[in-house]
């Protein structure tokens, strides 16, 4: 789990200790070409126009200036530290230009612990996109870096006693061709980790990706991933190629459906390939016009989002609400189980996180935020560890 900051279109909140991992589309806002998350059935996502702010426009270029500062508690950082009281700091600025196809954003986050200031984290996250159109397809470049800082609550992080300090660096290009009756998208990516107090956990990503739909609402879909990882110490390399097949489904405003399923193969550097079943399923619902549910469930080799050179295989479930209250208020309520089996050994471990959140949005340019998270980890092969976070955030959008 990397400490940064969560971003929930249209309004960014600072939740401490949020499991992101490195998943980049979910740190950057939906306007960034090639990152951000498109705007799904969902309370969150869907526009607010009694609230959301208007930026500052200067022809057709918007900024989205955002200040967040909060205070909290965590009763253990990483499983290990005693208690703390903490506050965080974390301004940032997205522009874009929906008619130049073009995306940036920049944004910094600082979290201080007053009794633990060994478990203080400092980072900052810089992406740009660039979306263009021609004929039947349409091209997406995209770069982003961040620094951010891994805890003890994430997949064979078991050392960590202190926030690990990791610097992600990503370019993603991407070819989007409608053909009429189908759509066939060709993604090419290379992805590089450094950690500077494990130089031996470098690593470096390339990956290629080839996803044919059909068009229409029910859509049947193919889709081809290959990654080759590379670590400072050749033995850990490996090779992983995944064929998955399913069907997609969606109403507008009502739900997203995704149902794929497959194999996937990993051929390390070093000892025997493995050959595992693998799956991802999604589903978006809004049963009213106030309520979304989000499920998502996956099976797979390895975390492609998760830096670690030991294999497993990942298991993986997460269920999300949302209820929009009185048009300004939003509560949500998410639980998730992770689930990692570790290649040629009994070792297992499970990771499980609850969290809770109010958003009031006061007017179009204040909005607060209050929120509980559980996380708990547990292992055949050490003690468990748990924390309870709880943070009371303030945003301010000109």
């Amino acid at each position: 789990m990397i400490r940064n900051v969560t971003i929930l279109t249209p309004c960014l909140v600072l939740a401490a200790h949020s499991a992101a991992a490195l998943e980049l589309d979910t740190l950057l806002p939906s306007g960034i070409p090639g990152f951000g998350a498109a705007q799904g059935v969902s309370i969150l996502s869907r526009l607010h126009p009694d609230y959301q702010s208007l930026g500052i426009n200067f022809g057709g270029v918007t900024l989205s200036p955002q200040f967040t500062t909060g205070i909290g508690y965590d009763s253990a950082p990483n499983g290990t530290a005693a208690g703390s009281a903490f506050a965080t700091l974390a301004p940032s600025l997205a522009i874009t230009d929906a008619t130049a196809g073009f995306g940036a954003y920049f944004a910094t986050d600082a979290e201080q612990f007053f009794s633990e200031p060994t478990q203080n984290t400092a980072g900052y996250t810089v992406a740009l996109g660039e979306r263009a159109e021609y004929a039947a397809d349409i091209f997406t470049l995209a770069l982003a870096q961040l620094r951010a800082q891994e805890s003890g609550f994430a997949l064979n992080t078991l050392s960590i006693a202190k926030p690990l300090t990791v610097t992600a660096s990503e370019i993603t290009f991407s070819d989007k061709h409608d053909c009429g009756l189908f759509t066939l998208t060709s993604q090419f990516s290379a992805a590089w980790a450094r950690l500077p107090a494990e130089p031996a956990a470098n690593s470096t990503d390339y990956r290629q990706a080839l996803t044919f739909e059909t068009t229409g609402p029910a859509r049947f879909v193919t889709y081809l991933h290959a990654t080759e990882t590379a670590y400072r110490a050749s033995a850990e390399n490996a090779n992983t190629y995944e064929s998955l097949f399913g069907l997609a489904d969606d109403a507008p405003g009502l739900w997203n459906f995704r149902a794929l399923a497959g194999l996937a193969i990993r051929q390390p550097a070093m000892g025997s390939y493995l050959l595992s079943p693998v799956l991802e399923a999604a589903l978006d619902w809004m049963p009213t016009t106030l309520d979304s549910l989000n499920f998502t469930l996956a099976r797979e080799l390895d975390d492609p989002e998760q830096e670690s050179a030991a294999g497993y295989t990942l298991t993986q479930a997460k269920i999300s609400i949302a209820h929009e209250y009185l048009r300004t208020i939003v509560m949500t309520a998410s639980f998730s189980a992770t689930h990692a089996a570790y290649f040629q050994s009994p070792l297992t471990e499970s990771l499980f996180n609850t969290d809770a959140a109010i958003t009031w949005h006061l007017n179009r340019q204040f909005s607060v935020n209050a929120d509980y998270a559980f996380n708990d980890r547990q292992a055949n092969f050490l003690g468990a560890a748990n924390e309870h976070v709880v943070t009371c955030n303030f945003v301010w959008t000109p």
